[in-house]
């Protein structure tokens, strides 16, 4: 009984061998038939043009003319004091910048012109000179007592030059010699900078530096033509 069995199971095993195509048949990839009709030959000058259309696409990648060629600002930056001045242009140097330009204007700060006889060598002398000029008719005056002036006679301070003007012409008619006309708080230079073609990155660094110098300010500027 036992022979039979084994007599048909290799009789099977023979079976599925010579069949194994059928039972699990072979992947084949199928290829699409090309249309020879289809194909086109370039010529020179389409292969050309296309070239020409490759290149001319943008890109998401900057290229060095793209950074070379990037906008740049200009700073105003002031003002400075002849003794802080030096610090904020070796400042300057070591952020690569080097087309700064120094600027100077004058403010004008409370400008006063002043009407005074000169300071005496003591209070003694001031006062017998004011004395003096008071009995010539002038009763606006007043003796000076501030360290740089000490005993100087004033008579007025004016910010419209032509009132000043007519006051000292009054007071030479009445017969004061000696009084004067002068310029005071004439105003003080101020000093800036004019940095031209700063960069972006430069100009993050220029704006954390300026900080540093107190007093100042710094700000965009019209760059010159």
């Amino acid at each position: 009984m036992k022979w039979i069995i084994g007599f048909v199971l290799l009789n099977l095993s023979i079976l599925i061998y010579f069949n194994m195509d059928k039972v699990a048949p072979k992947q084949t990839v199928a290829f699409e038939a090309i249309n020879q009709e289809q194909l086109k030959i370039l010529t020179a000058q389409e292969l050309s043009a296309m070239t020409k259309k490759v290149q001319s696409e943008p890109t998401a990648v900057a290229t060095v003319a793209n950074i070379e060629n990037e906008a740049k600002s200009c700073y105003e930056w002031g003002s400075f004091t002849a003794n802080n001045l030096p610090a904020a242009q070796v400042a300057l140097v070591k952020l690569n910048l080097k087309n700064v330009t120094q600027q100077a204007t004058t403010i004008v700060t409370d400008r006063r012109f002043w009407i005074y006889y000169p300071p005496l060598k003591n209070a003694q002398l001031a006062q017998l000179k004011a004395d003096e000029i008071s009995a010539l008719g002038v009763s606006e005056l007043f003796i000076v007592q501030d360290s740089q002036w000490r005993n100087a006679i004033s008579f007025g301070l004016f910010q419209d030059e032509q009132l000043a003007t007519n006051l000292l012409n009054d007071l030479q008619a009445k017969g004061v010699k000696g009084v004067t006309k002068a310029l005071r708080n004439p105003g003080k230079n101020n000093l800036s900078l004019l940095i031209t073609d700063v960069a972006a990155q430069a100009a993050l660094e220029l704006q954390k530096t300026a900080p540093e110098f107190l007093g100042t300010e710094l700000k965009l500027s019209a760059c010159p033509v």
